[in-house]
């Protein structure tokens, strides 16, 4: 298993997931072009992709998947409610419902709704006892899907801001309320909260992502996280303007 985060901030997020010579992408919601370059940086044409599977409807993660389906006929899983939800709905040609699959080309695939402004799902990925979790654009995590998220190889978790910057920013009130609340997005310390219930001895990467520009930063989603989870784990942190590490599992 392969995992590089191409991008991920409020300006678009897009996750590059390899299982065998299976190649996709995991929202697509940069510019068609840059999307099209960072996967150049880690050898994958575009053209490779099997498939794009889209979280939610917001358009930093939806950017350029009508591209991609259209340029390429990359077949496009999305939730029916999402579908609903996104704009550019009209333009997409080849996709999916993703509600009722349970395996795509072999993966199997857990969905758990998130719990955020716009429909959607984070997702488990696995495939010959190997797994990565990604969980991001959610206020909150119900108790309900907890057991369904426990010991995977590799989490893509959301830091996204720190509490006292948020209420302290620049943000009108009623987005401040909306980001910290269970609509919204994971602070530092529900992010280390989950993953600490996570985790488990199959556990063996996290990456951080959606990480605030405005709101948090770099050293603060590192070190709440570091302080909080168990040293043997290596925590990497996602960018803005360029890739993350290499995982490899």
């Amino acid at each position: 298993m392969r995992a590089v985060v191409l991008s991920s901030s409020s300006a678009g997020n897009s996750t590059y997931i390899e299982f065998d010579n299976i190649k996709f992408l995991i929202d697509a919601g940069l510019g068609f072009t840059d999307i099209k370059n960072k996967l150049h940086e880690i050898n994958v044409d575009a053209s490779e992709l099997n498939f794009i599977i889209v979280t939610h409807a917001h358009s930093d993660h939806v950017r350029s998947i009508h591209s991609f389906n259209r340029v390429y006929n990359t077949k496009i899983y999305i939730g029916s409610n999402t579908f609903n939800e996104y704009s550019k709905n009209a333009y997409l040609k080849n996709y999916e419902f993703i509600d009722n699959v349970v395996n795509i080309d072999g993966i199997d695939i857990v969905k758990v709704p998130i719990s955020h402004d716009r429909s959607g799902y984070g997702y488990v990925f696995s495939k010959d006892n190997k797994s990565v979790c990604y969980m991001a654009d959610t206020g909150m995590i119900h108790s309900k899907y907890h057991n369904l998220l426990k010991n995977k190889n590799l989490y893509i978790f959301e830091s996204n801001h720190d509490v006292e910057m948020e209420m302290n920013g620049t943000k009108d009130e009623m987005t401040k309320i909306r980001n910290i609340g269970d609509m919204g997005h994971l602070s530092n310390e529900d992010c280390a909260k989950y993953l600490n219930m996570f985790i488990g001895e199959d556990t063996k990467d996290i990456i951080l992502v959606h990480i605030s520009d405005h709101d948090n930063t770099l050293d603060l989603a590192y070190n709440v996280n570091r302080n909080a989870i168990r040293k043997d784990i290596p925590i990497y942190l996602s960018y803005k303007d360029k890739i993350s590490e290499e995982i490899i599992i």
